[in-house]
């Protein structure tokens, strides 16, 4: 289990950045306190510099980049294999929930550095044993999804993601993926296992809201909140 330090075994960093040209050896996701100021100030300025609902808007970019990295993806993602261009993207309102969720789990650990193991990590083990609901899904996939998150982050930041903020965001990054990857396995192993990890999801209960869409935002957010809650549910 995480501590607030961020730090996580040697096991659980088994998925490479797919775009590394900066690859230091390092064996601990431990954030210094510059690491951490550097976090908060670009998140402060991603959230600031983007348009509309923030977690929505980054969700539905990393989400366009996933599939322009690794079309095989959408496989997983039956439901939106209808959706060929950009801007149909954009305007599917489950695309958009999708997005939305997804970054949400970037907030609760970027909000909850000091409380990782409360707020964070359980959410991310949970999310990790929801893909097993995706059939198609491949832990593999991982790595193309902290390749898009940076690719993202590095567009909307510009200069300000230097070598030095990169390599923090890595860190993020790698805890994200290694702890969905963690839960996902979970699913598959056996079966006391898999009975504990069900016991937790109750216990979880999504504190962070990362794996719902039916938030308070009105209008085009809510256009559909029937098929919403449906894809909510199946995914």
């Amino acid at each position: 289990m995480m501590g607030g330090n961020l730090s996580i075994s040697r096991h659980q960093e088994a998925l490479p950045h797919a775009n590394d040209s900066d690859n230091s050896d390092d064996t601990s996701l431990a954030l210094t306190d510059h690491e951490r100021q550097l976090i908060d100030a670009t998140w402060e300025q991603l959230s600031a510099e983007t348009e509309g609902n923030v977690d929505e808007e980054l969700g539905v970019r990393t989400f366009i980049r996933i599939f322009e990295l690794n079309p095989a993806i959408r496989d997983a993602f039956p439901i939106f294999n209808e959706l060929r261009t950009h801007d149909a993207m954009k305007r599917n309102v489950v695309f958009r929930c999708h997005g939305r969720r997804f970054v949400r789990a970037v907030r609760s650990v970027v909000d909850h550095l000091d409380a990782l193991d409360v707020i964070a990590v359980p959410n991310l083990d949970l999310l990790g044993r929801k893909h097993q609901e995706f059939h198609g899904f491949r832990a593999e996939y991982l790595r193309t999804y902290e390749a898009a998150m940076e690719d993202v982050w590095k567009d909307s930041l510009g200069r300000r993601f230097d070598k030095a903020t990169r390599r923090a965001w890595r860190k993020v990054f790698g805890l994200i993926t290694s702890r969905v990857l963690y839960g996902y396995e979970q699913k598959t192993s056996c079966p006391a296992v898999t009975a504990a990890a069900a016991a937790a999801d109750q216990k979880t209960n999504d504190i962070n809201g990362s794996l719902a869409c039916n938030d308070s935002q009105p209008a085009a957010d809510s256009g559909v909140p029937e098929l919403i809650a449906a894809t909510s549910t199946a995914q």
